[in-house]
């Protein structure tokens, strides 16, 4: 693996907030299943705000599979998450839209008197667009073919054999993204307290730019920089590109532009293998 930029200054992770582990004195469960047209031309869109949103590709139709896990510390708090927190679905012009929905806007009663996950399990057809939003929790998409937009603030992103592109961003995670062919369009991924480790096939041919504060940039690809390179003597690594907290370079013949951006973490583009 070559590196592209090495940095060695050292900052404390960021705490992450949300108690998984309290003793609640109450709890119930209730999964719920919905259906919708998917594929070309359809957008499923998730807003969450605790529990783990799950992506897989296959099938006719956009299936969904929600387990609400209702936690609170009585009775009485317990009835009064099932009113306050609910899920909202809206439908318009070939897009779904679900969202977790405090009605109070206040999620401080969440934190001390009750909690709410919607975990998501949902397939969705070859071409469905995706755009998932999760607060404190992952966000896994696994084997789709259309293009995403994926935020979290609060835990790791997970895309495994995609063939779309777009953006992924997360605040407090790691982010692994691989590809079962390379992206025809331009991809962007950006994290603030977690590494990056993206998976391309051989053959890529991409525009790459990156931008880091505290961590080095690698690839497995040779990269043509805009920059002067330097030998890594004794680094283990072929190549050196130093250009402060950025830099870019062509990978191959160049094509769909691939921006990685990092504050506290490395960067990795790994050849994936056959």
């Amino acid at each position: 693996m070559k590196a592209l930029l090495l940095l060695t200054i050292a900052l404390a992770p960021l705490a992450a907030g949300h108690d998984r582990n309290r003793a609640w004195t109450v709890e119930d469960q209730q999964t719920i299943h919905h259906s919708y047209p998917g594929g070309p031309g359809h957008k499923l869109a998730v807003h969450n705000f605790a529990g783990a949103i799950h992506v897989t590709g296959g099938g006719s139709r956009i299936e969904v599979t929600l387990v609400r896990h209702n936690r609170a510390a009585s009775a009485e708090k317990l009835a009064e998450a099932k009113r306050e927190v609910t899920l909202e679905i809206t439908e318009q012009a070939g897009e779904v839209k679900l969202q977790q929905d405090y009605h109070q806007h206040d999620f401080r009663g969440d934190r001390d008197s009750y909690r709410v996950d919607f975990d998501y399990d949902i397939q969705v057809p070859a071409g469905t667009a995706l755009a998932l939003e999760n607060f404190n929790s992952e966000i896994a998409v696994k084997g789709t073919s259309g293009d995403f937009n994926l935020h979290s603030f609060n835990g790791h992103i997970d895309v495994d054999d995609v063939t779309g592109a777009g953006a992924v961003h997360t605040f407090n995670g790691p982010v692994k993204i691989g590809f079962l062919h390379n992206p025809e369009r331009d991809l962007i991924v950006k994290t603030f307290n977690g590494a990056v480790d993206a998976y391309f096939p051989h053959g890529l041919n991409a525009e790459l730019s990156y931008k880091t504060f505290n961590g080095g940039v690698f690839s497995d690809f040779e990269v043509a920089p805009r920059e002067p390179k330097e030998s890594a003597a004794g680094a283990g690594t072929k190549y050196v590109y130093h250009s402060g907290h950025s830099g870019s370079g062509r990978i191959g013949q160049g094509g769909p532009k691939l921006e990685f951006e990092g504050f506290n973490g490395q960067i990795r583009l790994h050849e994936a293998k056959s």
